[in-house]
């Protein structure tokens, strides 16, 4: 069956808007930026309160309007502690810079468009996005999972109109690489954890912060995310670890090695002495003990040392004439050694030589003369 012009183009219209749908559910949130809150475990407006031994891993921070801490002294005793390793910010700047820039994070969070899921968050298990529930509230009885699929920059965000709810016993469970760092609570009103919750992410809450006996959070209790920011945070015996990002996984090749270049040394220098040939071994950077030189033993016909010696390759070089007698490799004297006694044996030889050739003509002319 033909298709008309009109009907080609409504099918490709369709294609491209489901095509851009597509991209736009599969394009994942980015993390929100903490800003000078990012230093802080724990940071509220409205006070702090611990009861027993408590520890945190990150600053505290005490601002206004009620920058008070009670139950957060050393633990030196059985009286209620805190065993800070962070740095505790009362009534300071650092303080109301957290408090500001706490404010601007929890309006970023709220703005994020989410999907909608139950209010039941246990026993369930989400990928990287934002979400909300129908009911404007979140509650955790059991497991919640989280799977970053392999990216450890997945990001997850929770947006509640009111409160935030763990049973006891409840978990958040990160898997695939998921990090506590990028998972971000925006809580409408106030946030319950009851016992032995082990809780993951950022809270940050509009009003206060309430923690019960044994509670483990790795990520922050940030609480009056609002202008006045008024909100309080109160504790029992429980375990706050500000959490830090890994950084990215990178692989590397083989480990590259060079090899350096073959070492050559210069050829060594060569040295003559009477009648003969010496080579000087080594690098040119050679010394005989005590001396500072190096010195050659010549190969000629010479007994003496037919050498050269020289304080180094770069330094002058200077030849020192051999000495001693004269030996028997040789049947000529040196030229230039003063013997004047060779000539006068070639001179001998030569007269002998022309009286022998003057007899032999003499008896070859008498052998004739006879003949005839």
């Amino acid at each position: 069956m033909a298709l008309s012009v009109a009907g080609l183009m409504t099918m490709f219209t369709v294609g491209l808007m489901s095509g851009a749908e597509g991209s736009s559910q599969a394009k994942l949130p980015t993390t929100v930026l903490l800003g000078k809150a990012q230093r802080f475990a724990l940071l509220a407006g409205s006070g702090l309160t611990n009861t027993d031994r408590t520890t945190v891993n990150g600053d505290v921070g005490a601002g206004v309007p009620t920058p008070t801490e009670t139950g957060f002294g050393p633990c030196t005793g059985p009286a209620d502690c805190v065993v800070l390793t962070g740095a505790n910010h009362v009534n300071d700047g650092v303080a109301f810079a957290g408090q500001d820039a706490l404010t601007n994070a929890y309006t970023d969070a709220a703005n994020r468009t989410p999907t909608q899921v139950g209010t039941q968050l246990g026993n369930t298990l989400l990928k990287s996005g934002v979400y909300n529930s129908a009911d404007g509230t979140f509650q955790i009885t059991g497991p919640l999972t989280l799977d970053a699929e392999g990216n450890p920059d997945a990001v997850f965000i929770f947006q509640t109109a009111s409160t935030l709810t763990t049973a006891v016993s409840s978990s958040v469970v990160l898997v695939n690489g998921a990090q506590a760092c990028n998972v971000f609570w925006k809580v409408g009103s106030s946030a319950t954890f009851n016992a032995t919750t082990d809780f993951v992410g950022t809270v940050m809450a509009h009003d206060d912060i309430s923690v019960k006996d044994g509670v483990t959070v790795h990520g922050r209790l940030l609480a009056g995310a609002r202008a006045n920011h008024a909100g309080a945070v109160t504790l029992i015996h429980d375990t706050i670890t500000r959490p830090t990002c890994a950084p990215p996984v990178t692989s590397s090749g083989p480990p590259t090695t060079s090899s350096a270049p073959p070492s050559t040394s210069p050829a060594p220098p060569s040295t003559q002495g009477s009648h003969g040939t010496s080579t000087t071994p080594g690098t040119g950077h050679t010394t005989s003990p005590g001396t500072g030189h190096t010195t050659a033993t010549g190969t000629g016909t010479t007994t003496g040392t037919g050498a050269t010696s020289a304080t180094s390759a770069t330094g002058p070089q200077v030849t020192n004439t051999p000495s001693g007698p004269v030996g028997t490799g040789d049947s000529r004297p040196p030229a230039g050694s003063g013997d004047s006694s060779g000539g006068a044996h070639y001179g001998l030889a030569g007269l002998l030589l022309l009286a022998g050739t003057l007899c032999v003509v003499g008896v070859a002319r008498l052998a004739q003369r006879s003949n005839r």
